[in-house]
């Protein structure tokens, strides 16, 4: 993985702020937390939410989460899926082969291996008993860039992606054509330094129920 310089760390504006500073127009940091990245819309979508994110824009190839659920449910028993609190990355992985790419999942994996990646690619965090898919888009200066489908765009330490990074793995998804691999170039978002809870906090430390399944 190359990695860019990137330029001085960017103070955000607060959610919902908009004005314009010459004839540049400042974004929110709701803005910017939500950019490039697929919000998941259920409790349990996280995975099919960062493949969402993974093949609609590191690929460009528009893939709404909601299709990838419905995919899925068609052919995995949705009382399994609810058992083991959302979808496996076996489930992700026939979904993307189906759709023509080439998908596997490694163990053990590090922080540097992590770091050589091409590609963004999803790996599982365990926080409070719960497990959760994001993509990790890259590193740099020592922070992890994630996309969060439950929080949007952030970064954090190394060390404390280290510990709550699940078993060391990490799912890489090839596409048919490596043409279709699109340079990597850190958004404006890998500039934030947030408040690392942010993940626990939209986790939370419950599931409620899910009409869904």
């Amino acid at each position: 993985m190359v990695l860019a310089l990137l330029p001085p760390l960017v103070h955000a504006q607060l959610p919902g702020d908009e004005e314009v500073q010459g004839s540049k127009s400042v974004r929110s940091l709701k803005e910017i937390r939500g950019e490039d990245v697929v919000r998941q819309k259920w409790d349990m979508s996280c995975g099919a939410a960062a493949l969402s994110t993974l093949l609609t824009y590191d690929f460009k190839d528009k893939t709404p989460e909601t299709a990838i659920v419905v995919w899925i449910l068609h052919r995995v028993n949705p009382v399994r899926v609810r058992e083991r609190g959302g979808f496996s990355l076996l489930d992700l992985k026939h979904f993307a082969q189906a759709r023509g790419y080439h998908a596997e999942g490694f163990s053990g994996m590090t922080i540097q291996d992590l770091a050589s990646e091409k590609t963004s690619v999803i790996t599982p965090i365990r926080l409070k008993g719960f497990d959760h898919f994001v993509v990790v888009r890259g590193i740099q200066d020592g922070r992890v860039i994630i996309a969060d489908p439950g929080f949007g765009n952030l970064t954090m330490r190394v060390d404390r992606f280290q510990q709550l990074w699940k078993n060391g793995i990490v799912f890489v998804v090839h596409p048919p054509d490596d043409r279709m691999i699109q340079e990597k170039k850190p958004n404006e978002a890998s500039r934030l330094l947030p408040d690392e809870t942010v993940i626990s906090r939209s986790i939370g430390v419950s599931i409620p129920s899910n009409p869904l399944y």
